[in-house]
């Protein structure tokens, strides 16, 4: 078997997580167990990657188009079942109206759906990086607390190995009854509650699109989502048993029922290891690609075994359809912000989630409340809990379906961003309600909500509404039909405006500057509002990409801007004026508070991005990048914690052609540039997922 190898300040300073650990009464050696997952993935995980740009390439170029899989063709699971997506739909069906067919499936067959992963309420998200944040989370009153190891999770220095240390620490009651004094807060935190009012805790994996950066074998990354599945499972079984609970994920990103099996694959291998039945690990799925919606049913089917329910998104899922349509100028949405989920095609992708979820006996879970508390402006505090509410009374009444007279009550957890109480509290009525009661609830919305409510379909005249549906439109053909796939891939309606690419340009390098400090998960002011609003590398593709596309494609303004008029086309040379603002905005706030420009990130951040979206030739004119950038999350990642003098080789390598790169590394002959180059080959390697093995000059 292939050495894993850590890098080495990890493995010293948590050493704890390493090595030979007892779980389930066998001994499983941690390292062993990480390379072992990784051999049984290491030669289809690349080729899922390269598919993905391979879609997008085809689609581009019109030898493909987006669409539901086709009934004909075959799918097969992580234990050998193979079927065809005709049978998958109809045995669906089938199980939901229990009928006793061949190929009738349900989810959790063999080992059930957990009755502590379907307590209604508000489900927290968060890193567990910060031990006083962790606690907060114990104590904010959440029914659920989704501990994330990617988007908001900060691969940054050790802080995701911190967190698995914290997770293992709390699950094993190691601070109950102590106090954490926290070593930079000045503040004093403890568990206030005991354990059987903890929230159930679940732990994000990484996208198997991203890879750790601390540990390789043979020189190659390891996919990141295995050291989160490996070690939470060896060091948490356990503790999680005598807790009544289980080992459950989150796992993100996926767009394939092919990356679906493989995930299935290392979920059974690590169920194997522990030496628990299969089924045992359970899952819940972050529905949050429109390429996931295409083929939910087949996803599903895949990991049915494991799941416990799929989540919608709003962030990931409006970023995927910037990426399916990134080569059609009709399709680049409005203004980001003003995308909402009473958007027609988000709303129908919410109930849709929710209905084949419970067409296979699974518990869909709603989308992100990102609203946070701003200590600055507690005046605000009243519109964001306000708001909080309405999203989550929304989504609960999105999900009532009324099914040949039988009433399925669906969406009873749903996600917010922060640990405050009220805040929580605020999302909690809607969802926690019994059905009986709902409608004291909706009493208690304004006659603005309620008409906003009822213009989605969710009341009448403003009685509670489910959506009544008989046998015969729960059919095969129906579910799958053109209009279907009309309804959720339709652009949203809105203005693309300066003031949108402004405020896209605001919250991308926000968070940029954020994310280069390693802190993934960023409370950013939204000068819109007034309020904070939680962001992590979901929110920073949506605009980086937006921002992208109205350069390409030169979107036309909708409406008169402070340099522009409507009916104004985006260039190159627009885009780089409202760069050259911000950075004298971001200077001037500097001066205000003290800090020198030059000593902070901000050029890079506002370098990074312009060179992004545009490219600048060797006469010096400008023209829209090139370059489709699927990952931009990566090119941060790829020179975050890098010395200054290998960033501008890295950033040079990711936007220039790999051919180009190597030919300048063939040609070095001084160690310390061929080092460098290898480098930023590398870099350019991971930002695009070309596969290992592509030529590069020998050593």
């Amino acid at each position: 078997m292939p050495t894993l190898q850590i890098r080495p300040d990890i493995r010293e300073k948590y050493a704890v997580l390493f090595g030979p650990r007892s779980v389930n009464g066998r001994t499983v050696v941690v390292e062993d167990l990480m390379a072992d997952m990784t051999a049984a993935v290491s030669a289809e995980l690349p080729r899922l990657l390269a598919d993905r740009h391979g879609v997008l390439e085809r689609v581009a170029r019109g030898a493909a188009r987006w669409g539901f899989l086709p009934a004909s063709g075959e799918v097969s699971d992580a234990d050998g079942n193979k079927t065809t997506v005709a049978r998958i739909r109809q045995g669906m069906l089938d199980g939901f109206y229990g009928r006793r067919t061949a190929d009738a499936w349900r989810t959790g067959a063999l080992v059930p759906i957990p009755a502590d992963t379907m307590r209604p309420g508000l489900e927290g998200t968060g890193p567990a990086i910060d031990m006083g944040m962790a606690m907060g989370a114990l104590n904010s009153g959440a029914s659920q607390w989704m501990w994330d190891w990617e988007d908001a999770g900060g691969d940054y220095k050790d802080q995701l190995y911190q967190a698995w240390v914290n997770l293992r620490d709390i699950l094993a009651h190691k601070w109950d009854g102590k106090p954490f004094v926290h070593p930079t807060k000045n503040r004093t935190y403890r568990i206030e509650v005991p354990p059987e009012q903890w929230p159930t805790i679940l732990h994000r994996v990484a996208g198997i699109h991203l890879r750790s950066r601390q540990m390789t074998i043979d020189g190659e990354p390891v996919p990141a989502i295995i050291p989160g599945l490996v070690i939470h499972a060896v060091h948490n079984f356990d503790a999680q048993k005598k807790n009544g609970s289980g080992i459950y994920y989150y796992i993100p990103k996926l767009e394939t029922w092919q990356e679906a099996r493989l995930v299935a694959r290392l979920l059974k291998r690590l169920e194997e290891a522990i030496g628990v039945p299969r089924g045992t690990i359970k899952v819940k799925l972050l529905n949050e690609r429109a390429e996931f919606v295409l083929q939910q049913d087949a996803i599903m089917w895949v990991l049915r075994e494991n799941m416990v329910g799929p989540n919608v998104g709003r962030w990931d899922y409006i970023n995927s359809r910037e990426e399916m349509f990134h080569h059609d100028p009709a399709m680049v949405i409005p203004d980001p912000h003003t995308v909402t989920m009473a958007a027609p095609s988000m709303s129908y992708y919410t109930r849709r989630n929710a209905l084949l979820a419970t067409l296979c006996g699974a518990m869909p879970i709603g989308g992100m409340a990102a609203q946070m508390q701003n200590p600055r402006a507690p005046e605000h505090d009243a519109k964001a809990l306000r708001d909080i509410w309405i999203d989550k009374l929304r989504e609960r009444l999105t999900g009532l379906f009324r099914i040949d007279g039988t009433v399925y009550d669906t969406y009873r957890q749903s996600w917010v961003a922060t640990v405050q109480k009220d805040y929580v509290g605020a999302g909690k009525e809607p969802l926690v309600t019994d059905l009986a009661d709902l409608q004291r609830v909706v009493d208690k919305a304004t006659q603005d909500e309620r008409d906003r409510l009822e213009a989605l379909g969710l009341l009448e005249k403003g009685k509670v509404q489910p959506l009544e549906l008989t046998a015969a439109d729960l059919t095969v053909e129906k579910l799958f039909a053109p209009e279907a796939l009309d309804r959720l891939l339709a652009r949203p309606a809105g203005p693309t405006t300066e003031d949108g690419l402004r405020y896209a340009m605001y919250m991308a390098t926000e968070y940029m500057y954020q994310q280069l400090q390693g802190n993934n998960a960023a409370a950013i002011h939204d000068p819109k509002t007034g309020l904070r609003f939680m962001n992590d590398l979901a929110t920073y593709e949506i605009f980086w990409h937006f921002l992208y596309l109205t350069v390409y494609h030169g979107v036309e303004l909708t409406a008169d801007g402070e340099s522009s008029k409507k009916g104004d086309r985006v260039t190159p040379e627009f885009f780089v004026t409202l760069i050259d603002a911000r950075r004298e905005t971001v200077k001037e706030l500097f001066r205000t508070l003290n800090i020198v420009y030059e000593r902070t990130h901000a050029e890079l951040v506002l370098q990074v991005l312009q060179r992004q979206v545009v490219e600048k030739r060797p006469d010096g004119t400008l023209r829209p990048q090139p370059r489709w950038i699927k990952y931009g999350s990566r090119v941060l990642l790829a020179i975050v914690e890098q010395p200054e003098a290998d960033r501008e080789a890295i950033l040079d390598a990711i936007l220039s052609d790999r051919q180009d790169v190597v030919m300048k590394l063939a040609r070095a002959t001084d160690p310390a540039a061929r080092a460098r180059l290898r480098k930023a080959l590398d870099a350019h390697d991971y930002v695009y997922d070309v596969p290992p093995g592509a030529p590069a000059p020998a050593a």
